[in-house]
């Protein structure tokens, strides 16, 4: 059966379905080590997906079915100082467990010397069936133009050192490679 997916504007209705791809757009999910895996199954890896979801749903969207599904989603913080802010401030300290905070810090590491340049942090995730159709043409050129009518000129994101599938479909649709270390890999991709 061909799907058809369309892609709208997020809303603050659809919070619910995007922390459930969050959470199972990488399934089956092994992170490392079972006290990660744990963290992540109880709910931390949502915390990562709050600020957007809550802070700036209009720059966010999501690819819905033909029956208005969220099947994946881009989430998009305009202004990287203050999502740093607000999500180390507030959304990290959602999870108590340390594993979770660590990566967290990592991650804005990671992000940090690449933020003039890309002021703009985007958190992509779709669900395995969009990925297999290849979706992901339909999904950049969606993000591009949605980019530029909000006028952010630079954006980056972040994904596991040990996630290849992500890092090449990144590579693919020309998101450049800014750095990559043992556990981070950043990517940047100009507008």
């Amino acid at each position: 059966m061909e799907y058809i997916y369309t892609i709208r504007q997020m809303k603050i209705s659809d919070k619910e379905a995007a922390e459930y791809i969050c959470c199972n757009a990488s399934e089956p999910m092994d992170l490392g080590s079972e006290e990660i895996n744990q963290a992540f199954s109880q709910g931390a890896l949502t915390v990562f997906c709050h600020y957007y979801v809550e802070k700036e749903p209009e720059h966010c969207f999501v690819v819905v079915d033909e029956n208005d599904v969220p099947k994946g989603y881009v989430l998009c913080a305009v202004d990287f100082e203050k999502w740093k802010k607000v999500f180390t401030e507030e959304y990290m300290n959602v999870s108590q467990i340390p594993v979770v905070k660590g990566m967290g810090a990592g991650s804005i590491a990671a992000l940090e010397p690449f933020a003039k340049e890309y002021p703009a942090h985007l958190h992509i995730d779709l669900l395995p069936e969009l990925q297999r159709q290849g979706f992901g043409v339909k999904l950049m050129d969606a993000l591009v133009d949605m980019l530029r009518k909000i006028g952010v000129s630079g954006v980056m994101l972040n994904v596991a050192a040990d996630n290849e599938k992500g890092m090449n479909f990144y590579k693919k649709y020309g998101f450049a490679l800014l750095a990559e270390g043992q556990q981070e890999v950043v990517f940047g991709l100009k507008i």
